[in-house]
């Protein structure tokens, strides 16, 4: 038994949303582990999250995992460690984290990480077009789900095949209004599953009941697109938590989009925070063709009832939910400001979805 990381022993890590998130993998484990823990620059041990039922030893259900950590972890033996940005251990600079594990047989491992920190968020606008000045994808962003690479030759980033559910590379820090254009390619946009785009994150909240990480996903504005020929806006708080509080915004029915293997796409993203809404759109469009004027989809949570959570900032990152992998490059994220004529206004949004009123996913 061996404690893999992601990323290697030596990490970086910058202000990109409220928690640190370190993935790896123990190989060969026998469940069930009796110990998994982590201690920080020497202080108390707490536990964190190993999956530990098999991938094909487990129900799927709308293309979720039937185990605690749903999206989170996939795989036997992949965990995923979560620091708060507050945690009162966590130091600017330098920091030492020691992982530690012991299975049904008695066998025992600990691996020691050293990575540092900086808190200071990435200012806007933020031009990731030249991705060649950048030695890893950790100075690029901060992986939440899944696996990323840097193609330095290509200038683009990939996401790692197999695809995790609900991959997401975090790029920005959060900020109010902000556009997002950048150009896509999908290798093999085959099957039934929604590929991505991208999302402006929010965060991400402890499930009903607390799991060792958290499972409820917050987004202030997704772009997302389906094989079939679909495409939505989503806008949730805690989505898939399991908390009374939890709601979800989603394009329904979806708009009708046609996207061609090998192909390069441009995008436009926005998410719009003005007059107490928060308003997603997004537009794509083949590079070598004009961008067009309307946009594709477009969703708002004006309706989202007195008293839930709403989101006011986000971070711009990459988003896959499943599938082959996809490229993205020319990225460019600017802070936005709507013309007065253009600012999102009460009575265009659609009714949520609340947790209590609906039996699965979208």
């Amino acid at each position: 038994m061996a404690i893999r990381l992601t990323h290697g022993l030596r990490q970086r890590f910058r202000y990109r949303y409220g928690d640190i998130t370190i993935r790896g993998e123990i190989d060969d484990l026998v469940p069930p582990l009796v110990r998994a823990e982590q201690r920080l620059n020497e202080v108390a041990a707490r536990p964190f999250y190993v999956e530990q039922i098999p991938d094909e030893g487990t129900d799927w259900v709308g293309g979720y995992k039937a185990t605690p950590a749903e999206l989170r972890c996939k795989e036997l033996g992949e965990f995923c460690v979560e620091i708060g940005i507050d945690d009162p251990a966590l130091r600017a600079g330098d920091n030492r984290l020691v992982l530690a594990t012991e299975d049904a047989r008695g066998r025992r491992h600990e691996v020691e990480l050293g990575f540092t920190w900086n808190p200071r968020p990435l200012p806007l606008p933020l031009n990731l077009r030249d991705l060649g000045r950048f030695q890893d994808i950790q100075e690029v962003g901060q992986t939440i789900n899944g696996a990323f690479d840097l193609d330095r030759a290509q200038n683009l980033i990939r996401s790692r095949a197999p695809v995790a559910p609900d991959a997401f590379l975090v790029l920005g820090s959060p900020h109010a209004s902000q556009e997002a254009t950048y150009a896509v390619r999908f290798l093999e946009p085959a099957g039934s599953k929604w590929l991505g785009l991208a999302d402006f994150m929010a965060g991400q909240e402890e499930g009903v009941p607390p799991r060792g990480l958290k499972v409820g996903w917050s987004s202030a504005g997704m772009a997302a697109l389906s094989p079939k020929g679909e495409a939505r806006s989503f806008i949730a708080w805690g989505d898939h938590s399991g908390r009374p509080e939890e709601w979800a915004i989603a394009t329904h029915p979806p708009a009708e989009v046609r996207i061609e293997k090998g192909r390069l796409y441009r995008v436009r993203h926005q998410v719009c925070f003005a007059n107490g809404i928060d308003r997603v759109r997004f537009r794509i469009w083949p590079a070598d063709l004009p961008e067009p004027d309307g946009w594709l989809c477009a969703e708002q949570d004006d309706r989202v009832p007195e008293g839930l959570p709403r989101h006011r900032r986000a971070s711009f990152g990459l988003f896959q939910h499943l599938g082959y992998p996809v490229e993205w490059s020319d990225i460019l994220i600017e802070a936005h400001e709507a013309a007065p004529d253009d600012l999102p206004e009460p009575g265009a949004g659609r009714e949520p979805f609340l947790r209590r009123e609906r039996p699965g996913a979208f």
